[in-house]
C-alpha cells in the first residue's frame, strides 16, 4: 500500500508521466524505471491476499455466510471503483470518466469466488492453475480499441467513448486475477492455525523460488507467457529493462512469476517475524479501502495545488480520461522525480494519523455492520 502510493504519486505529479511510459528503455531512466517497476508487487500481492483471506475467513462462518460476504463486499467494491474512485482520478463526476482499476477487479474476483468456494479445494486451485498458465494463449485474440466491452472486460485493456465526453476504461481485464484469487484462496490452507510452520514456510519458499526459476527460463529464451519478446538493447542496461518489462495490463503469467515468486519467498520470512499493534503498516494495513481513496484524493488535490502554482487553471486537473493522458498537462507540468519522492514520503506520513484514528473508530463501534464496508 506503501508503494502504491508513490506510483500514484508519480501518476499525478511527475513531468515526464505525460510524455512516455517510465518502463520504456529508449526513454527512461534506471531510477524512474525502478520507480515504477516495484509498484509491479501490488496489485498481484492485494488480489492473491484477498483469496488468502477469504480463506482464513471460511474457518469463521459456514459456507453459506462467506457466499453472501464474498458476494455483497465484491459487489461494493465494484460500485466503490466505479463512482467514488474514479472521481478522485478525474474530478469528472460518472459516467464521464469510469475506470475498471484494481479494487473493482477485487470485488468481481470475489464475486466470482462466492461461487468457487462451493467446489473442492483441489477443483479450485486446478481452475486458477489453469487460468494463471494459459490465459496468454488468448492474447492473439485482439480487438479494435473501445469495440468489445465483453472482451476487453476479460482480456484486453480497452477505452470506450461514448459521445463526446463519456469514457470508460477497462484497466484491469478479469480472468487473469480471477485465477489469482482462486489460488490465494487455496493458498489459504497454508494459513490455517493447525498447520504446522516450518511446513509452511518450507512451501512458500519452494513455491517463490520455482516461480522465479520459471520466469527466467521462459523469459529468457522467449518461450512463453507474455504477449511481447525481449530483445537485447543497446546496453546492458537496456537489455534489463527490457528483460523485465513484462505486461501488466492484463498480467501476464511472466507478470505474475516474477511478482508473485518474491512476495511467496517474502511471505516465508515473515512468517516468524513479530510485528507489533502499533505498526504503521499494520495500522494502513486495518483500513485498506480508506487508505486507497484517501490517498487519491490527496494526492489529486495536491497535483492540483501544483498546477495552479505553475499557472494552470483548475479546470486543467478536471478529465475525462485517464490523468496521464491529458493533452493540457503535456509538457507543461509536473515536478521531478525528486519531489515525487519528497511529495509520497510527506503523504504517507500525513496518512498515519488519518488511518489510525479511523481504525481505532472502527474498533470502538464493532457493532456498526457498515463500517466493515469503509
Amino acid at each position: 500500500m506503501v508503494i502504491m502510493a508513490l506510483d500514484h504519486v508519480r501518476d499525478f505529479t511527475h513531468y515526464d508521466a505525460y510524455l512516455y511510459d517510465p518502463l520504456d528503455a529508449t526513454k527512461t531512466s534506471v531510477i524512474l524505471y525502478v520507480t515504477r517497476w516495484i509498484t509491479h508487487f501490488c496489485a498481484p500481492t492485494f488480489v492473491l491476499l484477498t483469496g488468502v483471506a477469504a480463506s482464513l475467513l471460511g474457518k469463521q462462518r459456514s459456507k453459506k455466510q462467506l457466499f453472501k460476504f464474498l458476494l455483497t463486499r465484491g459487489l461494493w467494491l465494484l460500485i466503490a471503483d466505479l463512482l467514488i474512485v474514479s472521481f478522485s482520478w478525474s474530478f469528472n463526476a460518472p459516467p464521464h470518466f469510469m475506470l475498471f482499476g484494481v479494487v473493482a477487479v477485487i470485488g468481481v474476483s470475489m464475486m466470482i469466488l462466492s461461487l468457487l468456494i462451493f467446489l473442492p479445494n483441489t477443483i479450485i486451485l486446478i481452475f486458477g492453475l489453469i487460468i494463471v498458465f494459459f490465459h496468454n494463449m488468448l492474447d492473439n485474440i485482439h480487438i479494435a480499441n473501445g469495440t468489445s466491452l465483453i472482451w476487453s472486460q476479460l482480456h484486453q485493456q480497452s477505452l470506450f467513448v461514448w459521445g463526446n465526453h463519456y469514457n470508460y476504461v477497462t484497466g484491469y481485464p478479469i480472468i487473469p486475477w480471477v485465477g489469482v484469487v482462486a489460488l490465494g484462496y487455496c493458498l489459504g490452507t497454508l494459513f490455517q492455525p493447525e498447520y504446522e510452520a516450518a511446513k509452511r514456510k518450507k512451501i512458500l519458499r519452494w513455491i517463490g523460488l520455482s516461480a522465479i526459476i520459471l520466469f527466467f527460463v521462459l523469459r529468457y529464451f522467449n518461450i512463453y507467457g507474455n504477449p511481447t519478446d525481449w530483445k537485447h538493447g543497446e546496453n546492458i542496461t537496456a537489455s534489463l529493462m527490457n528483460f523485465f518489462n513484462v505486461l501488466k495490463y492484463p498480467p501476464s503469467l511472466l507478470y505474475l512469476l516474477i511478482t508473485l515468486g518474491p512476495v511467496l519467498l517474502l511471505l516465508s520470512v515473515l512468517d516468524s517475524t513479530r510485528i507489533r499493534a502499533s505498526n504503521p503498516l499494520v495500522i494502513f494495513g486495518r483500513v485498506p479501502l480508506f487508505y486507497y481513496i484517501i490517498h487519491l484524493y490527496i494526492i489529486h488535490l495536491i497535483a492540483t495545488a501544483i498546477a495552479l502554482a505553475t499557472g494552470h487553471r483548475f479546470s486543467d486537473m478536471v478529465s475525462d480520461t485517464f490523468i496521464t493522458g491529458s493533452e493540457k498537462l503535456k509538457g507543461t507540468y509536473g515536478v521531478s522525480l525528486f519531489w515525487v519522492y519528497i511529495i509520497w514520503m510527506l503523504l504517507v506520513i500525513g496518512l498515519y494519523p488519518l488511518c489510525k484514528w479511523y481504525a481505532n473508530y472502527k474498533m470502538r463501534h464493532k457493532d456498526w455492520w457498515w463500517l466493515s464496508y469503509l
